[in-house]
């Protein structure tokens, strides 16, 4: 079987059409987690006024409950029997609810510090819950969407694509935004209801991309061939999933360097290198040169393997952070281009990782005989807010152990704790990921085989 030719294979494949609305998932998806990943942070410190190993500690809890309810909500939407589908129901009714908590979020309510602290605590669970309902249900139609493993990956990447305009919307808009409507709690408020607004719209698009993939007819094959999942046969495709297991790793230790980096970026430009304005300027020039890049990863990925883009991305973005880390604060200019860089290829290990998850969605077949889209594609949804979360936590901590105080002129020591968070935590977060990476086992030439035997095996049992 020649997997360069994909035609005689047989596969089903989505029109272009359906991959460019399933992308605006990416815009739906991109907009709560980079609000909440660059900007939540400062504004329970700076406008809530809660302290920042408070809202580190929130971070953590949220995703302990994550630990329990990502896995449970893709057993349950593979066990999802509805006349729209298994997974778009989700899109179509929970989406607007992740927009309402979003807004909830970055809003302080005029009580006791006591009463804000519950207030973000109980609200902010909530939002992760629902942001689980939506997200997990919208990764798990990657492979459904297509069973071509090269059109898997260039859905993944018009993902990103879209996905980065959401990305731009939030990192280039929110600070230039909430400054011309007042710069206080209010306008951060306003903003962020125009984003739940955009998140719901976006995911009722990317609903109706998969509109005649995710019909119920489509499962019955794969449905007869593994007489209806069980929990232990769930539980087989994380256990035995060597592959699953290893991206979990991988994407977890890239989630952790690139959340801590992101939850003082703020920080850093305003207090160390003085220069606010720069927060836009490198998410605007980042976000043009990371489309650049995600153009051309598709044809990387079909040359060379995702595995091997994964390992390359990983460590281009540790020399980067390593390399920062030497620059004095007065460099603007080497900064500037630095942080460019980080911005621009981080969509590398991004899109690469999750059209590796649909890979995994077959590798668990391959394994066990059943196939449970939902099941994988939770592991993964998990382990990226696991990462962003402790991240997030670490900043927290570094900064309120190193004296930090909103508005006021920084000392040495918290300085030096910044930069740290900036750049020696994603360092040794991308170590841990090409560790992982070097026993991840799918490459192009498994990936024919693994296909041939779960068509073989499928073939067999439907007869």
């Amino acid at each position: 079987m020649n997997m360069s030719n994909p035609e005689p294979m047989e596969y089903e494949r989505a029109t272009f059409s359906e991959v460019i609305r399933y992308g605006f998932g990416g815009i739906g998806s991109n907009i709560p987690f980079i609000l909440t990943l660059q900007f939540l942070m400062f504004f329970l410190t700076d406008h809530a006024g809660i302290n920042a190993a408070a809202v580190g500690g929130l971070f953590m809890v949220a995703r302990l409950i994550d630990a329990i309810t990502d896995p449970l909500m893709g057993m349950f939407a593979d066990r999802t029997e509805n006349k729209r589908g298994k997974y778009r129901p989700y899109l179509i009714f929970v989406a607007p609810l992740l927009g309402v908590f979003t807004t909830m979020l970055f809003w302080s309510p005029d009580v006791s510090m006591a009463g804000k602290v519950a207030y973000i605590y109980i609200v902010y669970i909530l939002y992760s819950l629902i942001s689980t309902m939506v997200n997990i249900p919208y990764h798990s139609l990657t492979p459904v969407l297509s069973q071509d493993p090269i059109q898997r990956t260039t859905i993944a990447t018009f993902k990103q694509v879209l996905g980065i305009l959401g990305t731009l919307f939030v990192a280039a808009g929110a600070v230039p935004i909430t400054k011309a409507l007042g710069n206080d709690a209010n306008s951060w408020t306003i903003f962020a209801a125009a984003s739940g607004i955009i998140l719901t719209l976006s995911f009722w698009v990317c609903a109706s991309g998969a509109k005649k993939s995710d019909a119920m007819a489509n499962y019955a094959k794969h449905e007869s061939a593994s007489d209806a999942l069980r929990l232990t046969d769930q539980l087989m495709l994380i256990t035995k999933n060597r592959a699953l297991l290893m991206l979990m790793i991988a994407f977890g230790t890239d989630m952790i360097a690139f959340a801590a980096s992101q939850a003082v970026n703020i920080y850093y430009f305003t207090y160390a290198i003085k220069r606010p304005d720069l927060i836009m300027q490198v998410a605007m020039f980042g976000t043009l040169i990371s489309v650049i890049v995600a153009a051309f990863i598709p044809l990387l990925s079909k040359t060379f393997g995702k595995k091997r883009i994964f390992i390359f991305g990983s460590a281009f973005l540790m020399t980067n952070s390593a390399c920062l880390y030497f620059v004095p604060f007065s460099n603007v200019s080497l900064v500037f281009t630095l942080s460019l860089i980080a911005t621009g290829f981080a969509v590398l290990t991004g899109v690469v990782g999750w059209a590796m998850l649909a890979d995994c969605v077959d590798y668990g077949e391959w394994k066990t005989g059943h196939r449970g889209a939902g099941t994988v594609s939770s592991q993964l949804t998990f382990i990226n807010k696991l990462g962003m979360a402790v991240g997030g936590f670490l900043g927290g901590v570094v900064l309120s152990s190193a004296g930090y105080v909103a508005g006021v002129e920084q000392t040495e020591q918290t300085l030096q704790a910044i930069l740290e968070v900036k750049t020696i935590l994603p360092v040794a977060g991308y170590i841990c990921s090409l560790i992982s990476m070097a026993f991840y086992p799918i490459t192009n030439e498994f990936f024919e085989k693994m296909i041939t035997e779960n068509e073989a095996r499928v073939a067999a049992l439907n007869e």
